[in-house]
């Protein structure tokens, strides 16, 4: 007969923070805490300097930066 693996031996946690210029996601190894993998992505109308205006504080996003 195989041998089960316990849950913990295969397990991961994945983090995904949406930010105002990107949005960055991490995936950890939940049995020793180690990274396993990390990226960040940069909103493409936010390079473009669109929906963005830094000499008035204002900071806006696209809807479609997150879906595309």
């Amino acid at each position: 007969m195989a041998e089960r693996k316990s849950l913990a031996e295969d397990a991961y946690v994945i983090g995904v923070d949406y930010g105002t210029d990107s949005v960055r996601s991490i995936i950890v190894n939940a049995k020793d805490g180690s990274e396993i993998a990390s990226s960040v992505f940069y909103y493409p109308r936010w390079k473009e300097g669109k929906y963005c205006n830094a000499s008035v504080n204002q900071f806006r996003q696209h809807p479609l930066d997150y879906v595309e």
